[in-house]
């Protein structure tokens, strides 16, 4: 390494001139090799300054090429933040990380805060919160408010607005932290998205009182606030979400109990609360469990009902109906109620297919034939003398069974006469 371009390199750098710093640097640092080390690494940091990243990365990396070279703890950090700057985040982490294996390195907080910036980046929002925790709590960090205001939009990322204002508050009360009034408004952000606008419209203004002007966020929910401290309504002379006044009225009965019962009647009546409230619970329970199985079980009638209707059952019975028929007209009895209400046909004429009475033997049902609203029964008639003789007889439902709506005479003959 040449040590008079590394001179001049320095004296550029000092001056504020990161484009000569930069070119000295590097041809302080030639070719690379043992020793060069010291000169990539600021040449790195020039290259920063020059806002050229994937350059300052590349010098980073031939920087902990050197074996030689000991400060490998913030070269890394340092090849993090051009890594981040660049947009490699996933590369950012492993640099960061080996900066913090580094037992040498010192300045951790600024690995730790590069490297939850990083995690931020990619998602990992609950590990950048822990980075940035424990930045701040490195104790050679001398400005642990940044790190504490980053920490509160974490929490704003994870929707823990209560954590957030914890962190943000801490980050206000840091005297030396210069970021204090962005902090007071991301605070003031936080209450409001916890609806206290009381204490977020204080926020705001502690942010204003320190010079920091709010943005567009900042400013719409500070004046959202504002509306809805000055719109509370206002019952009895207190205002709704404060402590009602308390009035200094004699107590009795159960109520003035409290402060006279021992710590034996005490726990006796907690027992006696928790038995009660144990017995309620189980009564709600036992009362919700008795409509579901209600609801449940009209929904299997419903569906019973159903499904016997569209299968043609009913009561009574197609059979019934017509075995009654039958047996009535056997037995010279009247045979209207087996029939519909307003028969499509003449009764008497439909009953005069069957055989009289008489020779009426004995009748058998073969098939029946359902469906939602119309069946038939095949019957079968034995006669005292003759072939047997088959009739369909036609019913229709009327509510929910079965009457007859008409009888016909298939002139089918079962067997020879004898």
């Amino acid at each position: 390494m040449d040590k008079r371009d590394l001179e001049q390199a320095n004296a550029a750098y000092a001056a504020g001139d990161w484009r000569t710093a930069a070119r000295e640097y590097l041809a302080a640092a030639a070719d690379g090799g043992p020793g060069s080390g010291e000169a990539f690494h600021l040449a790195g940091n020039a290259l920063m300054r020059l806002k050229r990243f994937d350059d300052a990365a590349s010098v980073y990396e031939r920087a902990l090429a050197d074996t030689e070279y000991d400060k490998t703890g913030p070269v890394n950090a340092n090849l993090g933040a051009a890594l981040c700057s660049a947009g490699m985040h996933q590369r950012a982490l492993a640099a960061y990380q080996r900066a913090l294996d580094d037992p040498m390195y010192k300045s951790r907080y600024k690995a730790l805060q590069g490297l939850a910036g990083a995690q931020y980046e990619v998602g990992l929002i609950e590990d950048a919160g822990d980075s940035y925790r424990r930045a701040a709590l490195d104790d050679a960090n001398p400005d642990p408010g940044k790190a504490l205001n980053n920490l509160g939009l974490c929490f704003m990322a994870l929707g823990r607005p209560a954590d957030a204002v914890e962190a943000y508050r801490a980050a206000v009360e840091l005297e030396e932290y210069s970021g204090r009034g962005r902090a007071a408004a991301n605070m003031g952000l936080a209450f409001a998205a916890l609806g206290r606008h009381a204490e977020a419209v204080k926020a705001f203004e502690r942010a204003t009182e320190t010079g920091h002007e709010l943005g567009g966020a900042a400013a719409a929910a500070a004046e959202a606030s504002r509306r809805a401290v000055e719109s509370t309504e206002v019952v009895e002379g207190w205002s709704t979400g404060e402590l009602p006044p308390v009035f200094d009225e004699p107590r009795g009965g159960e109520e003035s109990a409290f402060f006279t019962r021992t710590d034996e009647e005490m726990r006796v009546v907690d027992r006696e609360a928790r038995k009660s409230a144990r017995e309620e619970r189980k009564a709600g329970k036992k009362g919700w469990i008795g409509v579901a199985a209600w609801v449940a079980g009209v929904v299997i009638v419903a569906g019973a009902i159903a499904f016997a209707w569209l299968s043609g059952l009913g009561y009574p019975t197609q059979t019934m109906t017509v075995s009654g028929l039958l047996d009535a007209h056997r037995g010279g009895k009247a045979v209207e109620s087996f029939w519909v209400a307003v028969p499509s046909t003449d009764v008497e004429k439909e009953m005069s297919n069957l055989p009289p009475a008489p020779g009426f033997k004995s009748y058998t049902l073969q098939g029946i034939e359902r469906s939602a609203k119309t069946s038939t029964v095949d019957v079968t008639v034995v006669l005292d003398k003759g072939a047997p003789l088959t009739y369909r007889v036609s019913l229709v439902r009327e509510g929910v069974g079965w009457k007859v709506n008409g009888v016909t005479n298939d002139w089918r003959s079962t067997g020879d006469g004898s």
